[in-house]
């Protein structure tokens, strides 16, 4: 008897261990079939099996509910189906939507904080840009009512947290009145755009994502709302494409700056273009910023024209301003103490937090270098009181190694 319940146990535990390293292959040959999109020409990509990798997603699933790697996979693999990018945003299915947002709650669910690989955003981060995506999709389509409830439907789900809100509304409260601010990533268009619409916050600034300008609906969309001018017609936006381009001097009003090419140092890509169409048209009557974290490359080579404002930098036809120290000290402690509202589960927002306390820590060393240590030594109460690694832990050695080494320059 002793023996056959052995040999029974031996053969559970077979079975189970043989499931077990099933699903381990067959997630591992599921995110692979996934990244095979990375590289892949358009019209590749346009005829990308998405609907193949969601179904072996899914029987990763049916042997392992509680994985939430498998969960985050298939919620980006049904985004993918819905929307691959901005040229499809505004065709977005809300049933696809929902479909995915409850992969990433059930992600949210089983691993509140996800370690696991991620794509581009965290779970999250996820939610907020597929239901902000959503929105604008109703938005553009003049349906205004539901635009607003799919906002509130993604931050009711877990997107939209108070942190990148708050984040946001110190974007838009660095812009003066009436200014185009353009934007980078979806940590950044997408909950300004809630702001704007969803609460009715400085709906005087014109938000423009640098992204978009490279479909054909979204400056069509500008243009027809007046949202911005272009100094060209409809039509020959709506045909744009890419153009070989060498360094070339571009003048606006008495402002004469060079722009580079942006693309394999030998092109400009559309959205480029169209960019720069819009500034000649605008003849900084409007003033323009950009949101931080800025892909150089997408800024027509303005680096060196840019007030830097701390969440903000502002382009300037003019003199660069700097900041006073007391500038500085302030718009940085005001960062810090989003520390109250930050989402400790989420790793992009963590990462934003690390950036602001490494911005102040650079701010720190330079105070120190130039003889002005007691300067660097308010910063460093700063962050102390805010942003403690005690109460938030740095999320690289790297940032760990770097904060004690600036500690250390201090003499603690």
């Amino acid at each position: 008897m002793k023996t056959l319940a052995t040999i029974i146990l031996s053969v559970l535990f077979v079975a189970t261990y043989a499931q077990k390293e099933d699903y381990k292959i067959l997630l591992d040959s599921a995110k692979s079939m996934f990244k095979r999109e990375k590289g892949l020409r358009q019209e590749e990509l346009d005829k990308f099996d998405y609907d193949g990798v969601a179904a072996m997603f899914q029987k990763v699933i049916d042997l392992k509910p509680d994985d939430a790697e498998a969960h985050y996979f298939l919620g980006y693999t049904y985004s993918r189906i819905n929307s691959r990018d901005g040229r499809s945003m505004i065709g977005m299915s809300l049933g696809l939507v929902k479909k995915t947002s409850e992969q990433f709650e059930i992600v949210n669910k089983l691993m509140p904080k996800y370690t696991k690989e991620i794509v581009v955003l965290d779970p999250y981060s996820k939610l907020t840009s597929e239901w902000g995506a959503m929105a604008m999709s109703y938005w553009h389509n003049n349906q205004p009512d539901s635009a607003v409830w799919a906002f509130r439907e993604g931050k009711k789900r877990g997107g939209f947290g108070n942190f990148i809100l708050d984040l946001n509304k110190k974007v838009l409260d660095a812009c003066s009145p009436n200014a185009i601010l353009i934007s980078s990533g979806d940590n950044f268009t997408i909950p300004l755009w809630y702001l704007q619409i969803a609460e009715g916050y400085r709906k005087d600034v014109t938000v423009v994502d640098i992204s978009l300008l490279n479909t054909t609906w979204y400056p069509a969309y500008l243009s027809k709302n007046k949202a911005v001018g272009f100094d060209l017609p409809d039509a020959v936006l709506d045909t744009m494409e890419y153009t070989r381009w060498n360094d070339s001097a571009i003048t606006i009003g008495k402002f004469t700056w060079t722009v580079k090419p942006t693309y394999y140092d030998q092109y400009l890509l559309r959205g480029d273009r169209v960019f720069l169409s819009l500034l000649k048209q605008n003849k900084f009557q409007r003033d323009v910023y950009f949101t931080i974290a800025f892909q150089e490359d997408c800024r027509l080579s303005l680096k060196e024209h840019l007030s830097h404002l701390t969440i903000a930098d502002k382009l300037e036809t003019g003199k660069i301003r700097e900041q006073t120290f007391e500038q500085y000290k302030k718009s940085n402690e005001a960062l810090l103490r989003l520390s109250d509202v930050i989402n400790i589960n989420s790793p992009d927002e963590l990462v934003f937090f690390d950036s602001f306390r490494y911005n102040l820590l650079d701010g720190a060393y330079n105070y120190l270098t130039n003889n002005e240590k007691k300067k660097g030594k308010e910063l460093i109460g700063i962050l102390d009181k805010y942003g403690a690694e005690q109460r938030i832990p740095y999320q690289s050695k790297e940032g760990r190694v770097y904060v004690r080494t600036i500690r250390q320059m201090f003499g603690e």
